[in-house]
């Protein structure tokens, strides 16, 4: 690891920790309350684009909570999209996911979806989701964000844009967080992704006009 990279990734590290613990300190009533509020202006951004999908995550600890949205899919007919992560090769797949039945514990104790039988066990097989709700330690205005230091999400992104579907849209990535969470800069890597949209409480963020 050169100067430059190794600088930049005790950078990460002591944000991580700084982050991770400030987002601890939230009373666990105040999270309900703000993931319900971003829950809400999600879904109503993916009814006002007319969003068919989505990706979403199962919060871990202190994570702003998705459930609400997805359920919210859920009754609406909208398609969910939940992960399975590999820790031995560091790939992330993805699976239609129906109802909370579907998910019981796995990698570092977060649900994920249970596979059958015969179950597709690649995300290849699936359609692209419309949209993709990402979580963080940190975000900035320009989309930045400072993930757990593991890549899942980096490398599903750099397999898809490497290897693009026939007339397949990209799709939109969006960080949700609390407003704490939105820092001056996160610091980026070349090969780091920025959102395109943030949802906070305070409302919807895009990131990416002017590309």
């Amino acid at each position: 690891m050169t100067g430059k990279r190794a600088l930049l990734a005790e950078v990460k590290r002591e944000l991580r920790i700084q982050r991770s613990a400030a987002r601890d300190k939230l009373p666990a009533d105040q999270r309900e309350q703000l993931s319900s509020l971003v829950c809400r202006h999600a879904w109503e951004w993916m009814k006002t684009v007319g969003a068919a999908s989505l990706l979403a995550y199962v919060p871990f600890r202190s994570e702003l909570d998705t459930r609400p949205l997805i359920t919210r899919a859920w009754e609406e007919q909208c398609e969910v999209l939940l992960p399975r992560v590999l820790p031995g090769s560091g790939a992330m797949t993805l699976h239609k996911v129906h109802s909370w039945n579907e998910l019981a514990p796995g990698a570092y104790g977060i649900l994920e979806p249970v596979l059958s039988t015969g179950a597709q066990q690649e995300s290849e097989v699936l359609p692209l989701p419309t949209t993709i709700f990402v979580p963080g330690l940190a975000f900035d205005l320009r989309g930045g964000r400072l993930g757990y230091g593991r890549g899942y999400y980096d490398r599903l992104r750099a397999a898809w844009e490497t290897n693009p579907r026939e007339h397949a849209k990209p799709p939109i990535w969006i960080g949700v967080a609390y407003g704490m969470q939105i820092v001056p800069e996160v610091p980026m890597a070349d090969h780091d992704a920025f959102m395109d949209l943030l949802i906070t409480e305070n409302g919807i963020l895009h990131c990416r006009k002017g590309e």
